[in-house]
C-alpha cells in the first residue's frame, strides 16, 4: 500500500492530504468529537438488532454520557454489530478527549477486530458496510490525533468506497445519505485542477450534492438530529456560515439542552464566529455534571471568553485549569501563549516571558493555533520582539465581536502608527476584518490590498487571509472572476501558519462557484 501510494501522491497536494486537511480544521477548537458520524435507527435484518436498549445507549453516548451509555452496551449480546460500533465510537469519544497514548497502543487491534466481526454479520444489510465505514472514520480521526496521518487518509478512501458501494445497493438508505454527504463535501472542496488527483483512486462527489443529502438525510425523525450537526459543522468549518446557520444551531440545542456534544459545536463556533456574548450564555447553560465526560476542552472556551471580556487574571486561572486536567498535547503551546498575554497585559512581563518560554518543549504542532505560537516563540528567540499591544488589543477586540469598539481604536490609528511593515501589515488586515464585520466593504476592500501589498515578499499570514475575505466580498457582490482572482491568490501562499484552514475555504469557494 505505501509504494503504491508514493507512485500516485507524487504532486505536492495530494487528495490524501486534501482530505486530511478537512479533517484538521476539528483539531483547532478540538471539537472533532463531536464530527463522528453515528447510528441510530432500527434495523431487523437478522443479527443486525438496533435494540431499545442500544437506541438509549446511542442516545447517552452522543449526549457524551459515556458512562450510562457504556452500562446499557454492557447488557447486549457480543456479536451485535450495533453494540460494537457504539463500543468503537464511546472508545473514539474517550481517545480523542484524553489524547493517552497508552489507551491508543491498547486499542489499536480494536479497529481490525470490530470490523472483521460486523463484515461476517449478514450481507445483505445495508448495515454492513455502513458500520463498517462508520468505524473507518472513526479511526481515521484517531489516527490524525496521533500523528498517523498517512494510515488516517487510507482509512477515509475505504470508507469512501464502502459507503459508495452501498448506496449503489441501497439508494433509499438515509444513513448513507448523511455520511456520504459528508465525504462529498470534502471532496468537493478539492480545486478543479486536482481533480485528476481524486478521480484517479475513484473518489468523486461535489459540495452541492452532498449538502443536498445531508439536506435529505435531515428530514428524517431518527437521522435529521446528526444530519444537521454535520451541516453545520461543515457551514462553520469548510464553507461559511452567517446568521441563518447561526440561528439554525441555536434551534437545535434549544431543542436538545441536554446534549453535550451539541453544546460543545455551538460554544465552539460561536467563539469562531465573534459571538463571545452567545458563547458565554452557551457555556452558563452548557450540561456539566457528573453523568457526562469532562472534557478539559471547556476550560479553554471559559478561558477564551475571559480573554475577550478582559477579564485576565480569569482567564488565566481557567488556562492553568486546563494544563492541569488535560495530559494530552493539542492547545497547550497555545495555551502557554495565551497565559503570556494575559500576564503580558496585566503588566507583569517578567512572569508573562516565563510562560513564553515553555512553548517550544510543549504539546504538539498540530492544530493551527499551535503552529502560530510555535511561531511566535521562534520569531521572539530570533528577534526578542513582543507584539505591539494596540495591534493586539484590536485583535482581541475583533475576537471579542466588539467591532464599534474597534472601530473607534482604528480612528485613533493609522499606518504610519506603525515602525516596521509587519506592523503595518497586521493593522491593515485587522482594520480590514473591522471594516468588513461593520459591512463597509469599499473600506475593508481598500485595507485588505493594502496588507497583502506590505506582505508580498514574506510567510506573514495577513496576505493568504485578506485574499481569502477579499474573495468572499467580490463573491458577495457578484463577482466571480475578481472573487476566483483572490480565492486563488490565497491558495498560493505556501508557508504560513494558518495555510490548511485558509486553503480549505478556499478551495470549498472556488469549487462552489464552479471553477
Amino acid at each position: 500500500m505505501i509504494s503504491f501510494a508514493k507512485k500516485i501522491f507524487n504532486s505536492k497536494k495530494s487528495v490524501l492530504q486534501i482530505s486530511l486537511s478537512v479533517f484538521k480544521i476539528a483539531k483547532t477548537i478540538k471539537v472533532l468529537v463531536v464530527y463522528c458520524l453515528l447510528i441510530s435507527t432500527q434495523c431487523t435484518a437478522n443479527n443486525f438488532d438496533f435494540t431499545p436498549n442500544l437506541q438509549k445507549a446511542y442516545s447517552e453516548i452522543f449526549k457524551l454520557k459515556i458512562h450510562s451509555g457504556r452500562e446499557l452496551l454492557a447488557k447486549e449480546a457480543p456479536n451485535n454489530p450495533f453494540k460494537i460500533y457504539l463500543e468503537d465510537y464511546a472508545d473514539m469519544v474517550e481517545l480523542l478527549n484524553s489524547e493517552n497514548q497508552k489507551a491508543y497502543q491498547k486499542f489499536l487491534d480494536k479497529e481490525d477486530e470490530r470490523l472483521e466481526l460486523i463484515e461476517e454479520s449478514e450481507k445483505k444489510s445495508p448495515y454492513n458496510r455502513f458500520l463498517r465505514a462508520e468505524i473507518k472514520l472513526h479511526w481515521a480521526l484517531i489516527k490524525i490525533r496521533f500523528g498517523h496521518e498517512i494510515k488516517a487518509s487510507y482509512n477515509v478512501i475505504q470508507a469512501y468506497r464502502l459507503l459508495e458501494e452501498n448506496q449503489q445497493l441501497f439508494p433509499n438508505f438515509l444513513p448513507n445519505q448523511k455520511s456520504l454527504g459528508c465525504l462529498h463535501v470534502l471532496i468537493g472542496s478539492v480545486p478543479e485542477n486536482q481533480k485528476w488527483i481524486s478521480n484517479l483512486i475513484g473518489l468523486r462527489g461535489n459540495i452541492q450534492q452532498g449538502l443536498q443529502e445531508l439536506q435529505k438525510a435531515s428530514k428524517d425523525n431518527i437521522w435529521g438530529l446528526e444530519a444537521k450537526f454535520c451541516t453545520i459543522f461543515i457551514q462553520a468549518y469548510v464553507l461559511k456560515f452567517d446568521s441563518k446557520q447561526n440561528e439554525e444551531m441555536l434551534q437545535l440545542l434549544e431543542n436538545q439542552p441536554d446534549n453535550l456534544n451539541i453544546s460543545l459545536l455551538l460554544i465552539a463556533i460561536s467563539l469562531k464566529d465573534n459571538r463571545t456574548e452567545q458563547a458565554i450564555e452557551l457555556l452558563k447553560k452548557s450540561p456539566q455534571d457528573s453523568v457526562y465526560l469532562y472534557f478539559p476542552i471547556l476550560e479553554l472556551y471559559k478561558a477564551e471568553t475571559q480573554l475577550f471580556k478582559e477579564n485576565y487574571s480569569q482567564a488565566i486561572a481557567s488556562y492553568l485549569t486546563y494544563l492541569r486536567n488535560f495530559k494530552g498535547k493539542t492547545f497547550v503551546k497555545d495555551t502557554y501563549y495565551k497565559l503570556f498575554i494575559c500576564h503580558w497585559l496585566l503588566g507583569d512581563e517578567k512572569k508573562g516571558k516565563l510562560y513564553l518560554l515553555k512553548i517550544n518543549g510543549a504539546g504538539s504542532i498540530v492544530a493551527e493555533s499551535d503552529k502560530a505560537a510555535q511561531k511566535f516563540y521562534e520569531n521572539f528567540i530570533k528577534n526578542g520582539v513582543l507584539p505591539n499591544k494596540t495591534l493586539l488589543k484590536l485583535r482581541l477586540l475583533f475576537d471579542a465581536g466588539n467591532f464599534e469598539e474597534g472601530k473607534k481604536e482604528l480612528a485613533k490609528l493609522s499606518e504610519k502608527s506603525f515602525l516596521n511593515a509587519v506592523e503595518q501589515a497586521e493593522f491593515n488586515y485587522r482594520a480590514g476584518r473591522i471594516f468588513q464585520k461593520l459591512n463597509q466593504l469599499e473600506k475593508a476592500i481598500g485595507f485588505f490590498k493594502r496588507a497583502i501589498t506590505l506582505t508580498e515578499e514574506n510567510d506573514w499570514y495577513f496576505a493568504p487571509t485578506s485574499a481569502l475575505q477579499l474573495g468572499y466580498i467580490y463573491q458577495k457582490n457578484g463577482d466571480k472572476e475578481k472573487a476566483k482572482r483572490y480565492f486563488e491568490k490565497s491558495l498560493a501562499y505556501k508557508r504560513h501558519e494558518y495555510k490548511t484552514s485558509i486553503d480549505n475555504k478556499a478551495r470549498a469557494a472556488l469549487t462552489e462557484m464552479g471553477y
